[in-house]
């Protein structure tokens, strides 16, 4: 047997009990000859091959991005706020009409599941690879530490979506109960602290360049905090939110955050590592790559067109908020990144004479190619690689990478605890330092929830944590009202058990109102 390591990126080999399998990646993680025979005695004989091992349950947040990223995580965090429009066939997110047979969030259901499995074998393996002396306790104690805190990010990431589901905490075969019932979602939460407490006591604050886009004591701190709120214990969130005190900044200029060549930049906390822009990047690729740009770019240029920005959300704006030019584009508006010229798209040159705007005041991007319901607003932050070419185009995937969680998210979470323990001069001080990044400088008045609420929104919306962060702070029902005259059926702010799981577990049960 023949083992090469790569320990440049994060990446694609995937460790399960019996054998080790090779998803593929440009830098050849592992390689492994003769797969045959590879029991956990082998596989975590080696500090190489148990780094491998843990490598591999990153990659559950790499594969298949199309559905996992951009349908699993990306639709409910903003199709559900009404500040995005579906224009594709999925618009039945805006009426919160969602089937329980949506094809994404079975797929969701099941990589994250995959994701957690890996990460309970290797939890159960490596403290016994540290006994055999396979590994120094320090590096298997970190490789723990990844282990927790990624555990604890992909129930945190199913529990925003579904709510309560099952807590699987063994590797299979053992004490796990493949026909386990659904945990409450305060159970999972509070699994999701258990996980981060494990994962902070290990995990260092930052690595070297090789390892940049591990999981950090950081990223734990953050999503502990995240599941005190859910929890409602917001003395223990804002201790662990400032934990992070003097390790996070925020980026002086907000356009900024998601610039292409910005990654794992200062504010990032967690980052999704996709790196690997070489060979095809047309319909045969699906792994380390990811399509969001093109599914949120304007149809005219080539892209999807399928998520377009609301007015609604366009008009949202304070005066003079620099965040709006690098969230959201409108009619007669040039993009604001200097690596992205309208003009150069062929189609842009062939069919709109090399305009450098999206459309015109008179005649902006709206659909009259079919695709009714856009209004002629662009999401800025997807819409930052320039060598992608949009969804016809010969690079329709993009390796920029894509930031799940980052300090101003983290800031503002701060401020919505201090305002729920009572304390809104701290909360207000949070928020206009949030601001004062943006060009503001008014205080804003009115009921500090509502402060809050609309500094989340624009600070946040087109990322992939908004509708979470309305369903945590419990304010959501109220809020689609007030700002979009929309009511939320009953119980259908959570997204639906797939239809598939349900068939397979008879123990599952589905939320009220599907």
């Amino acid at each position: 047997m023949k083992i090469k390591i790569s320990k440049n990126k994060i990446g694609m080999v995937v460790a399960s009990l019996s054998a080790i399998f090779v998803l593929g990646c440009s830098d050849e993680f592992l390689q492994d000859e003769k797969k045959d025979g590879l029991t956990d005695k082998v596989v975590y004989s080696s500090p190489e091959t148990i780094i491998a091992v843990v490598n591999g349950i990153y990659d559950t947040f790499q594969a298949d991005q199309s559905e996992y990223i951009v349908k699993g995580v990306f639709y409910p965090a903003n199709f559900l706020t009404q500040d995005y429009i579906n224009v594709g066939a999925d618009t039945f997110f805006e009426t919160f009409e969602i089937p329980t047979t949506f094809g994404a969030f079975n797929k969701m259901w099941i990589q994250n599941y995959r994701g957690i499995g890996r990460a309970n074998t290797a939890l159960a393996n490596i403290d016994p690879a540290i006994k055999a002396g396979n590994i120094d306790s320090e590096l298997g104690n970190r490789l723990k530490g990844e282990c927790y805190a990624i555990r604890g990010i992909l129930y945190s990431l199913s529990a925003t979506n579904f709510g309560g589901i099952p807590l699987v905490l063994e590797p299979a075969g053992g004490k796990t109960d493949a026909f386990a019932p659904r945990n409450t979602q305060d159970e999972v939460f509070a699994q999701i602290v258990l996980d981060m407490e494990e994962a902070v006591k290990v995990l260092p604050w930052e690595y070297d360049a090789a390892n940049k886009g591990r999981v950090t004591k950081g990223t734990a701190y953050a999503y502990m905090g995240s599941a005190y709120m859910w929890l409602k214990k917001y003395d223990k969130a804002i201790e662990a939110f400032e934990a992070m005190n003097g390790h996070y900044q925020l980026e002086q200029n907000f356009l900024d955050i998601f610039a292409y060549k910005n990654k794992n930049g200062k504010e990032s906390i967690f980052e999704i590592q996709l790196y690997d822009e070489s060979g095809d990047l047309s319909w045969g690729r699906n792994d380390n790559v990811s399509n969001i740009q093109s599914f949120c770019m304007p149809n005219e240029i080539n892209g999807g067109g399928y998520a377009g920005a609301s007015k609604a959300y366009y008009d949202s704006f304070e005066g003079g908020d620099l965040r709006k030019s690098a969230s959201v584009i409108g009619p007669g508006e040039s993009h604001p990144d200097p690596l992205i010229k309208i003009s150069d798209y062929p189609k842009i040159k062939s069919n709109y004479g090399g305009m450098n705007t999206v459309g015109t005041v008179a005649k902006p991007w709206v659909g009259a190619d079919g695709l009714p319901g856009r209004q002629g607003y662009y999401n800025v932050k997807t819409w930052r690689n320039p060598n992608t070419d949009g969804w016809g185009g010969p690079n329709i995937f993009s390796g920029a990478n894509i930031i799940i969680l980052r300090y101003g998210e983290v800031l503002l979470g701060l401020a919505e605890s201090y305002h729920k323990v009572g304390n809104d001069a701290k909360a207000m001080a949070i928020v206009k330092e949030i601001r004062k990044r943006a060009g503001l400088t008014a205080v804003p008045t009115g009921n500090m929830i509502d402060v809050i609420i609309a500094e989340y929104r624009h600070e946040l919306s087109g990322e992939y944590s908004l509708w979470g962060l309305l369903r945590r702070s419990g304010e959501q029902v109220r809020y689609l009202k007030e700002e979009y005259n929309v009511s939320i059926p009953a119980g259908k702010d959570l997204m639906p058990i797939p239809q598939e799981q349900l068939d397979l577990n008879p123990n599952l049960v589905q939320n009220p109102g599907y």
